[in-house]
Order: C-alpha cells, then sequence, then structure tokens
C-alpha cells in the first residue's frame, strides 16, 4: 500500500474487529511502502482489503452527490472503534501470473487500463525528437507551410479516415463515394471508389479519403485552402500531404504540433498507449521490450564484399530484386557492392544493414537475362530489418531455431524496453 503523494496525514485504526481481528489498533505513516507479513490466517486480507481498502472506498461514495450514490449503492462500514487519514484507495488484487510474456502487473490487475486512459486524457504529450511539448496551430500555418514546397511540385491532399481497423470498409466507402468523392487509400494503395476494392475482413486497414490532387503554381492558394480545410475537417484536425513523384508524405496537425523539430503528430487514444496493439506497440520488438538481434561477428564475413553475400541472412545479390536494391543504394551513398565487408565505410555499412532515412527511394531496376528495366519506390530498412521480419512471420520452428543461432537477446535498441512507440512513449 502506497499513501497518496500530496497526503501527509497518518492512518490511524483503532479496535478492529473485521473477520479474525482481534481488536487490532495500528497507526500508518504516509508516503511509505507498508507490507504487511504474518502466517496464513492472520488477518492480512482484512487488514489491507477489507478494513483499509472498503472503508476509503465508503468515504469516496460518501462524498459523492445522492443522485451517484443512488447507482454505486452503499458500502458497509467495516467493524472498528474508528479510522482516520483514509483517502480513496485503489485495490489490486492478488492474481496467478500466467507465461504470457506479455502479461504484466499492469495488465493482469487492468490497472494499466485507467493509466492508457489518464495518459490520453490528461498527459502533456511531448516530441521524441526535440523534447519539446506539442501544442496546437491554426489551419492558416499549415496552408503557408505547403505553399513553402516547390513549384511544380504535384501533391495529394488526404484526410485520415480510419487507422487499424478491421472490416471490409463496404458501408464506409459507399457513404464516401455519395459525399463526391472518387478516391481512396487503403494501405498506402490509392482505389478508384467505383472499382470492386477486395479488402481482409480479419486484417486490420489504414484508410484516407483523397480530398484532392493539385500542382504548386502561383495561383494554387484558394483552391489550396479549400482542400486543407476539407481534409482537416473530415481528419478531425489532421491530414496528409503526399508527394506524389517520390512518395514522401508528412502529417500535418492543428492539435499537436512540435515547432522546432517542424513535425505533426496525431492525436493520442488510450489504445495508443497499449504495448498489445499494433496501435500503441514497437514496430521493432512488437512490444515486448526485448528482441533477438544478429550478432555481426557471427553473421558477417569481413574478407567477402556485399555482392558475394558477405551477409548470412540477407537476400542474395544474386536475385534481380535484391542485386538491384544492393546497387541502387552503393550508386546513391557512394561505394563498391565489390569491395569486401572490411573496407566499406561506416555510412555504407549502415545503410546496408539498417536502412536509409529516406522513407522512400526511387530506384532504377534493370533484369540481367531479358535487359528489361524499370523504376520503383523501395521503403529500404536494412537487411537486418529484412531478416528479423522473416524470423517474426516464419511458421517453422526448425527455421526459427536456424536463426536464432546466429542472434542473441537483449532490449530493444528502438524502445529501449518501454513497448511502445516513440510518441506515446
Amino acid at each position: 500500500m502506497v499513501a497518496e503523494g500530496t497526503h501527509s496525514q497518518k492512518i490511524e485504526l483503532h479496535n478492529v474487529r473485521v473477520h479474525n481481528l482481534k481488536s487490532v489498533s495500528l497507526t500508518l505513516e504516509p508516503n511509505q511502502l507498508i507490507c504487511f507479513t504474518g502466517v496464513s490466517g492472520s488477518g492480512k486480507t482484512s487488514l489491507a482489503f477489507d478494513t483499509i481498502f472498503v472503508e476509503g472506498q465508503r468515504r469516496y461514495i460518501e462524498s459523492l452527490s445522492q443522485h451517484v450514490r443512488r447507482f454505486l449503492g452503499d458500502l458497509p462500514k467495516p467493524d472498528l472503534d474508528m479510522a482516520s487519514g483514509i483517502t480513496p484507495t485503489i485495490s489490486i488484487e492478488q492474481k496467478t501470473t500466467g507465461k504470457n510474456p506479455r502479461s504484466t502487473i499492469g495488465t493482469i490487475t487492468e490497472i494499466y487500463d485507467y493509466f492508457r486512459v489518464l495518459w490520453a486524457r490528461a498527459g502533456i504529450a511531448h516530441c521524441p525528437i526535440s523534447g519539446e511539448p506539442v501544442k496546437s496551430r491554426s489551419k492558416e500555418e499549415i496552408i503557408e507551410e505547403v505553399l513553402k514546397r516547390p513549384q511544380k511540385a504535384r501533391l495529394i491532399i488526404l484526410a485520415p479516415y480510419a487507422r487499424g481497423k478491421k472490416g471490409e470498409f463496404k458501408d464506409d466507402l459507399e457513404a464516401i463515394a455519395k459525399k463526391g468523392f472518387t478516391r481512396v487509400r487503403i494501405d498506402q494503395t490509392i482505389w478508384l471508389l467505383d472499382q470492386e476494392i477486395p479488402l481482409d475482413k480479419s486484417s486490420s486497414h489504414d484508410v484516407d479519403i483523397v480530398i484532392d490532387r493539385i500542382e504548386i503554381t502561383p495561383d494554387i492558394r484558394a483552391r489550396l485552402t479549400e482542400s486543407i480545410f476539407m481534409a482537416i475537417e473530415i481528419g478531425e484536425g489532421s491530414c496528409i500531404v503526399l508527394d506524389a513523384d517520390s512518395g514522401d508524405e508528412q502529417l500535418l496537425s492543428t492539435k499537436a504540433y512540435a515547432a522546432k523539430s517542424g513535425i505533426s503528430y496525431p492525436p493520442l487514444d488510450p489504445q495508443d498507449f497499449s504495448f498489445n496493439s499494433p496501435s500503441g506497440m514497437c514496430p521493432d520488438c512488437q512490444g515486448m521490450g526485448v528482441m533477438h538481434q544478429f550478432d555481426l561477428s557471427k553473421i558477417i564475413d569481413p574478407t567477402k564484399s556485399i555482392a558475394q553475400d558477405c551477409c548470412l541472412v540477407a537476400s542474395s545479390y544474386t536475385t534481380v530484386r535484391y542485386g538491384n536494391i544492393y546497387d541502387n543504394l552503393a550508386r546513391l551513398y557512394h561505394f563498391d557492392v565489390h569491395t569486401p565487408w572490411n573496407k566499406l565505410s561506416d555510412e555504407a555499412k549502415t545503410v546496408f544493414l539498417k536502412g536509409t532515412e529516406k522513407k522512400w527511394t526511387r530506384m532504377f531496376f534493370m533484369h540481367p537475362e531479358t535487359g528489361a528495366t524499370w523504376h520503383d519506390l523501395v521503403q529500404w530498412r536494412g537487411v537486418l530489418h529484412e531478416a528479423y521480419r522473416r524470423y517474426q512471420e516464419a511458421k517453422s520452428d526448425t527455421y526459427k531455431k536456424k536463426l536464432e543461432v546466429y542472434m542473441h537477446k537483449g532490449i530493444c535498441p528502438t524502445c529501449q524496453g518501454g513497448r511502445l512507440k516513440a510518441y506515446p512513449l
């Protein structure tokens, strides 16, 4: 039991006769962690739960209005002569813990549900990059920011509609079409609303409404203003600006903006603080706080080059897709795929292992046999991420054990054991 932080009055109990307690009297100091010990049947539960907790709850209920008390009912007064200094209390009953690594004391006792509501509704959010508290800003400021983009830039204005929700969205899409919209973006793919959109109702989807497609020109302000206003209204304070050429997108919010880092954030919901939910869990450790990590000394042959498949867990250079990706990375970051690993620069090693800072990279592909060429947007997150994703998605225990030979278990480097995404964390 922990006394309330701002409470300085001692808890005094006189002649407690609850259950098997025989006229027990005691004084409990405030702001202390207090433990009741004793053999089975000595009255520990009777004192903590049936006396202190019940009396604290009873006094709290009595402080409410008569109308509210009618719905809550009355708690019986514990059998004692006098109790003083007891504030409203919370009881966490002991429960047998399971072997599920996702379970904590907070989730098992369900007190974590209250914390999630508290943080989402009363917490002051901070930018994980600059550390500053996020603040609101006007729609006009958002419009000015978009207008600073280069002339002739082709943009798609989107309104966030649903995030991480399961379903086929048939009724929603019909309602969106009736309002005059012609396109939506579902899980990063843009669809015409008159198309048949196949969605797995058992999977979670992200849905955005395409508000407008524009090109930045000197006379675009009026149309952009109308589009941004509409997107923010539908998106309940947020809109998305997607660069049609590069694939880069930017969330712009009227509710949560960090001036120093120049980043907007979506509103936080209680679900964002759940490490068992896709909307809240750290994407790298999947909300576990710990993860298997590849040991570079076991998976890298420093005498070989990328073209010679120096990394045991990387997709082979001889494949069409990854051979082209490695060649593109070498061209963009000025290294040679035929250079031995131990002679590559630190930047080249980081890009190969951990990916690029840009979310999307436009790459040139060529088929070595047919000579066919094409361009594609690639989200390159590194060979370690690719290998770890294969490890997580593997259904074969034999394959997992084969990879675990090259791994060690440690605290997740992304969330530092916090289990959550950077912003809610």
